[in-house]
């Protein structure tokens, strides 16, 4: 079946003509008349072209108006032939009248049916309204006609009407037959009109939803032939005209902003007089004013004594946005960076810059700031390498090297420096920008314009920052809107009746006013003569622009064809656009789009820019990022795809060797080609295709390095859709493996780099190094980073197919894939744990890291040797044997001095307080994470969580507990959308944290981490055992506490577990085997030098003896405890053995020694701000 273009009717297949109407299905020729075959560029007939030269389509949002006379059949039968045909050439002639009496044109009669589309060859900004008084128009034009139709031939009409708004495809120069308008708009009007009663006019949800100042019936849901889902008609009743006018635009002249002005005066000259940065965001809906508000403080600025330096970068619209695109857009212009230079003078340039620029005074490496400048740029300074180096240090070397940069500028004066549309901004801009303005050093004012939408991005962007301020800007008033109009308009003759539509319809948005006004000179209705402008006597007639998009649109079609095709040309290539792209795209010459461009720019559609990055070529760019938007959205989709896919081409060649720069902007512009062919029904070629897969995958790497995973993996997943064959496939599953690694999102991670293993092993050519690397990575997720998955570690079977791929795959001699699989096979007791193993097979287990670690160091990576050593610890820590652990993490430390890779440094630094915990070493572990925190914090929060999670449970167990629960805080900050499910390393802290607020009394936030703990347990496979244990005991639910039981094969916390435990049978009174359960502690303690084990076990040795009533033992047991819990610096701990001792000692009748031990913990207790603890020491003290 197939559609008719003219009335909608379904036809059969293979149908020349519309059973409905008569009009042709098939197109014909333009010069003999024959069907065309479909698709057809020249007429199998007689040879000529089958379109009119230069005849073009494009998309369009218009109208569409169907009306059909009913009846009309049982007409003809009554009338003489002759007779009917006049009076239906009346009905056709009056309604033609009505419908261009309001703009529309007339697309075709069939029979006694007209069609009429508004928008079309030019829009306006209120079609739809437009169209619903044409149709009342010709309701009431019908009862005129019926007067004297009924004179004459004794007959009436009735007609129902539809009318639908929505996209179409136009054709800009129809030829005879050929629509001018197509799509499913046409169809939808034509089945509206169907439903309608006769004398009534239909219309759609979304027409009536374009207009004000009609009222409506809502006739309900309808079943229209051909549509899947049922549709919303209302009937028109009547135009009201009490519909309100005006939405937000986009620009704004300078009136009704004195006292944001004078804010920004003010903010300006205490920066430069207390030389100190800030940092002031602009906030305003599009349009309202705020590049006006910035220009005007600029040149007040600069007409100061000392002008300020003024440095200018904008932030780009693509996806997330370019991370550091502002930024580099200053660098160059700084440093007069052409992008057609080439690499070594681009670097050069730089280089000069920091010379110039970057002392000892203001940079700690001149030279390496430097580079790291460049390197924001895209340029790698041959000298200075960032290739070994983790993305977090990369990005801490680029915002030191920032904050440097412009604390140098300030040394010569005051400087100004603009980001434009910060609301694009990727978070690592927003977050260097926070820093800057915070930690430069100098007169440096940061203005920042940006639309509302930041605010929902970084909700908590400046606040209470003493550096970083805001304005707002509102709408005008109705008297600064009258001002500026008067501003704009100073024109003779201008009648008092447009004055008053124009505030009325801009509705105090300074964007409304300018582009009214810029509509009225574009269509000659004010002239400038004499330096006045005039009225002409036509501008009564004009209808003034609705909302900015039928403004824009209103004003692009009034363009000559090749300015207007030239516009459209450069909204391909984006908001800012250079010459030699659009010649390419138009063949236009050079000199015909430099004059078609300064039209443009005449009309305020585009401005040129003072310079330009590229060498040869004049920039430009759109004056609003919305007109370049309507501009695209007129295309249509399939000539987009080509246009994309020539603009990827350019820009991949301009740039040469430094195409890297680019890589984000050519993944868009090649992949954006790939899908509009794909939605076109078009084949893409394989080259192109292939082209948006490898920038896919650039730019992901790159994003990755930037530490943007979320950017990263969404680029590697546009690049995954469109991969083909097996090999890119490989690359393309390898990169999200890599990015979800980076999120710390394990389970992907896994996901992602086993497939991409067993596709490369199955993939020809066979390339068994790349096997076994893919299949390393894949098990390094499960064996060595187990705490990043979410779902818990995948089958052991699964883990070991995986890894014994990688084995069986490895290449003869060293190899980093070698020291991979060497250093998993290490840690495999950590990731499967088994009790059983004896020491021997634990030692050899940790060979094989050692093993690895050597290879390793022959290769020249002590990054891999790191990796080894750390796997080799995990051997020893599965069986909580912190004593060879230890061991093993002081030879880690002899080769870190040349680890740059920050996951390394910062799971170096996490083990260490991890081991040293375990043995009692507290205020060795808390340095440990000091050194730990001054390595990676700020350097990706991954890294930062192990470090603070036993930082947090150190600091309870020296008694700090106010800097325990502020190291719970950042950590859950850290842990962002995993706060409520962290990861199995960093759970105890949480553990430590709700036994902290049940000591204090902090009931709510004790049973809100209850419940979170509960839900921990389980999805941590019980490895939370011990410190949830030890909580319950502490709440009093002892049953609960008799219910835990101790995860099978999980003695990486066995020291924990015990203590844990011993305090469940003092709680419990389950004194049976209580010498023995002793014993046990004090051998884990001996062999593992758990020293705080030795404590618990002396504590609980102690207790059993003063339950069982031999006094003397139990003093010499709990005075013992208090002796080691002393020497480990643990307050809390000793306190609580104080009271016990206490206790017995009071119930031999010896009060004042009693009092003696007992007033200590009372002193730590109130310290600690422990209140249950506090209550049962002076209970005990009372008693004494």
């Amino acid at each position: 079946m197939s559609a008719c273009l003219a009335c909608g009717s379904e036809n059969a297949a293979g149908a020349r003509f519309c059973a409905a109407c008569g009009s042709p299905l098939m197109t014909a020729c333009l010069t003999c008349g024959s069907p065309l075959p479909e698709d057809a560029r020249f007429c199998p007939s007689c040879g000529s072209p089958t379109t009119l030269p230069n005849a073009g389509q494009e998309r369009k949002v218009v109208t569409v108006l169907f009306a059909d006379v009913t009846g009309s059949t049982a007409l003809g039968e009554r009338l003489d032939p002759e007779r009917f045909r006049e009076v239906m050439q009346s009905y056709g002639s009056a309604m033609r009248e009505e419908i261009e009496a309001e703009g529309g044109t007339v697309e075709k009669f069939i029979g006694d049916a007209v069609m009429a589309a508004f928008g079309v060859p030019a829009a306006h900004e209120d079609d739809p309204e437009r169209a619903l008084r044409a149709a009342l128009r010709m309701m009431r034009r019908l009862e005129e006609l019926n007067s004297d139709l009924e004179r004459r031939h004794d007959v009436t009409l009735q007609i129902r009407v539809g009318v639908n708004t929505g996209e179409v495809l136009a054709a800009t120069s129809p030829g005879p037959g050929e629509a001018m308008v197509t799509g499913d708009a046409v169809n939808a009007a034509a089945r509206l009109q169907g439903v309608a009663d006769p004398g009534t006019i239909f219309v759609s949800q979304r027409t009536a939803d374009a207009v004000r100042g009609f009222s409506f019936d809502d006739r309900g849901l309808h079943e229209l032939k051909g549509k899947r889902d049922r549709v919303r008609a209302f009937r028109l009743v009547e135009e009201t005209g009490l519909g309100s006018r005006g939405v937000p635009g986009l620009s704004a002249p300078m009136v009704g902003r004195n006292t944001e002005f004078e804010v920004l005066r003010s903010v300006y000259e205490r920066v430069v007089a207390e030389r100190r940065p800030h940092l002031v965001t602009l906030y305003g809906d599009a349009g309202v004013g705020k590049s006006r508000l910035t220009g005007e403080f600029l040149a007040w600025a600069e007409a100061r004594e000392p002008p300020p330096l003024v440095l200018r970068g904008r932030c780009l619209p693509y996806g997330d946005g370019i991370t550091y695109w502002p930024l580099a857009e200053i660098l160059k212009g700084h440093a007069g960076i052409l992008d057609s230079d080439p690499p070594e003078l681009a670097v050069e340039k730089v280089r000069k810059t920091g010379r110039d620029l970057l002392t000892q005074e203001v940079a700690t490496d001149p030279t390496r700031s430097t580079a790291a400048l460049a390197y924001t740029v895209g340029l790698e300074d041959p000298e200075v390498s960032f290739a070994d180096a983790g993305p977090r240090e990369v990005r801490d070397e680029l915002h030191a090297a920032w904050r440097s940069f412009f604390t140098a500028l300030s040394l010569s004066g005051p400087v100004t420096v603009v980001i434009e549309d910060i609301h694009w901004a990727d978070p690592v801009l927003l977050d260097l920008l926070d820093e800057l303005a915070e930690q430069v050093e100098g007169p440096v004012l940061f203005l920042c314009p940006s639309r509302p939408d930041l605010t929902a991005k970084r909700p908590s962007w400046g606040g209470g920052r003493r550096n970083m301020s805001s304005l707002a800007l509102d709408p005008l008033s109705s008297d600064e809107a009258e001002r500026l109009v008067r501003l704009l308009l100073t024109v003779d003759d201008l009648p008092s009746s447009v004055h008053g539509r124009i505030l009325e319809r801009a509705e105090g948005n300074p964007f409304f006013l300018e582009e009214i006004v810029r509509r009225l000179i574009d269509g000659g209705l004010l002239r400038h003569e004499a330096d006045r402008w005039r009225a002409t006597s036509g501008i009564e007639d004009v209808e003034i622009p609705d909302t900015v998009q039928a403004v824009l649109a209103s004003r692009i079609d009034l363009l000559d064809a090749g300015d207007k095709r030239l516009l459209q040309a450069a909204s391909v290539v984006g908001r800012v656009f250079w010459t030699g792209p659009i010649t390419e795209l138009t063949d236009v010459s050079g000199a015909d789009a430099s004059d078609a461009l300064r039209r443009l720019e005449e009309r305020e559609l585009v401005s040129s820019r003072a310079g330009s990055t590229l060498s040869g070529q004049r920039e430009y760019i759109f004056k609003h990022v919305l007109t370049r938007d309507v501009a695209y959205e007129s295309l249509p989709r399939r000539d987009r795809a080509d246009a994309h896919s020539n603009v990827a081409a350019w820009l991949e060649r301009t740039a040469g060797e430094r195409a890297g720069e680019f890589a984000e902007l050519l993944a868009y512009h090649y992949a954006t080609a790939v899908g509009l062919s794909g939605e076109t029904g078009g084949e893409p070629n394989d080259d192109l295709r292939s082209a948006a897969v490898r920038w896919l995958l650039r730019a992901s790497a790159t994003a990755r390095l930037r530490l943007v995973p979320r950017k990263a993996a969404r680029l590697a997943e546009d690049a995954l859709v469109l991969a083909s064959g097996d090999l890119e496939r490989t690359d393309a599953l390898e990169s999200l493996g890599e990015a979800f690694l980076v999120a710390f999102t394990g389970d992907l991670a896994w996901r992602y780099f086993r497939e991409a293993a067993l596709v490369r092993d199955a993939a020809r050519p066979p390339d068994a190094r790349r096997v076994a690397y893919l299949a390393a990575r894949a098990s390094e997720i499960a064996v060595r980073w187990p705490g990043s998955m979410r779902g818990g570690t995948p089958p052991e079977a699964d883990v070991r197919a995986m890894l014994d791929l990688a084995a069986t795959n490895l290449p003869e001699g060293d190899s980093e894939e070698r020291v991979r699989v060497l250093g998993l096979r290490a840690s495999w007791p950590f990731a499967f744990p088994d009790e059983t193993l004896t020491d021997d097979q634990l030692g050899s287990f940790a060979n094989a890291g050692r093993e690895a670690a050597g290879i390793a160091i022959r290769l020249g990576r002590p990054d891999l040797a790191s990796f080894a050593l750390d796997n080799a610890q995990g051997a020893w820590s599965s069986v909580g044997n912190y004593r060879e652990a230890i061991s093993l993490w002081h030879e880690r430390a002899a080769i870190m001095g040349g680890v740059t890779d920050v996951v390394e440094i910062g799971d170096f630094y996490g083990m260490g307080s991890w081991g040293y915990y375990e043995t009692g070493r507290y205020p060795r572990a808390l340095e440990v994470s000091d050194q730990g925190l001054a390595a990676v914090a700020g350097r990706g929060p991954n890294v930062e969580i192990h470090v603070r999670a036993w930082r947090c449970v150190t600091f309870c167990r020296l008694g700090s507990w106010d800097a325990a629960l502020e190291e719970f805080r950042l950590l859950r900050e850290l842990l962002d959308d995993r706060r409520d499910e962290p990861p199995y390393f960093a759970a105890h802290a949480f553990g430590t944290a709700a036994l902290i607020h049940d000591a204090r009394g902090d009931v709510v936030e004790s049973d809100r981490l209850s419940g979170l703990l509960s839900t921990l347990e389980r999805t941590t496979s019980g490895r939370l055992y011990p410190f949830l244990l030890r909580y319950i005991v502490r709440t009093g639910d002892l049953a609960r506490a008799r219910s835990l039981e101790r995860p099978t094969n999980w003695a990486v916390h066995k020291g924990d577990a015990l203590e844990a435990e011993s305090e469940l049978v003092a709680a419990t009174d389950a004194w049976d085997g209580v010498g023995a359960r002793v014993e046990g502690m004090r051998t884990h303690a001996e062999k593992t030098d758990a020293q705080s084990v030795f404590a618990f076990a002396d504590r609980l040795e102690g207790r059993a003896a003063s339950a069982a009533g031999d006094d003397a033992r139990a003093e010499a047991s709990l005075r013992a405890a208090i002796e080691r819990f002393d020497r480990l610096g643990t307050p809390w701990e000793r306190a609580l053995t104080e009271v016990d001792l206490a206790g017995a000692l009071g119930r031999q009748g010896r009060g004042d020694e009693a009092r003696a031990i007992i007033e200590p913990a009372v002193a730590t207790f109130e310290g600690l701000h422990a209140t249950k603890d506090l209550a049962v020491a002076r209970q005990v003290l009372d008693r004494t």
